[in-house]
């Protein structure tokens, strides 16, 4: 019977003592795994792509007011100066676009302005602008309000190829810019230009 306790009081002790070692043994790798998993903290922080940051909205060519907006849309107001028969105003980055809203709002006009169009253009390259659509009829007379709609045609199949053209474009390209031109024209013809690119 005493030999039973002994070995049972000797089993007792073997455990405790191989609890203690493996508990130990625990430590000790969970303490040389710490530093391993700090380091991949901080390495996978330096490398994390700041796409996820909300960064202030550059200003566009020329110092031009660019206002972006949530799911793709920009507004801008691209300035121009209309002193002669024809002017192009400055250009907007238009990249995600497939329609334009425009407003054109005349201030006080000097002298007469007639037969008076804006033509839409935009540049694949940054460099060499097409023309976008048609040219729009506008009215150039003090306080007068122009607006109208640019939309990109849509393909009726998976893939629509159009006609090579060295002139026109049809979609929005890089860069997007108008270009006003009378036949007759007045001194100054100060504008407000206002678009919504979707």
């Amino acid at each position: 019977m005493n030999n039973r306790i002994q070995n049972t009081g000797f089993r007792i002790q073997e455990r405790r003592t191989e609890t203690r070692w493996t508990g130990g043994q625990a430590g000790r790798r969970l303490t040389a795994c710490l530093p391993i998993c700090l380091l991949a903290l901080l390495a996978a922080y330096w490398l994390m792509p700041t796409a996820p940051f909300v960064s202030a909205a550059p200003a566009g060519p020329s110092g031009t007011n660019v206002q972006p907006r949530p799911t793709g849309v920009i507004v801008d107001t691209p300035a121009i100066t209309i002193a002669g028969a024809s002017a192009t105003t400055t250009a907007t980055p238009t990249t995600s676009a497939h329609e334009a809203q425009i407003q054109w709002t005349f201030g006080t006009v000097s002298g007469t302005y007639s037969s008076c169009t804006v033509q839409a253009k935009t540049s694949y390259d940054g460099v060499n602008f097409l023309t976008l659509g048609s040219a729009a009829s506008v009215t150039a007379a003090s306080n007068a309000v122009n607006a109208w709609t640019l939309v990109e045609q849509l393909g009726t199949t998976s893939v629509t190829t159009s006609s090579v053209s060295s002139s026109a474009a049809l979609g929005f390209g890089q860069l997007t810019e108008f270009t006003f031109s009378c036949s007759s024209y007045g001194t100054s013809a100060p504008v407000s230009i206002s678009v919504i690119y979707r």
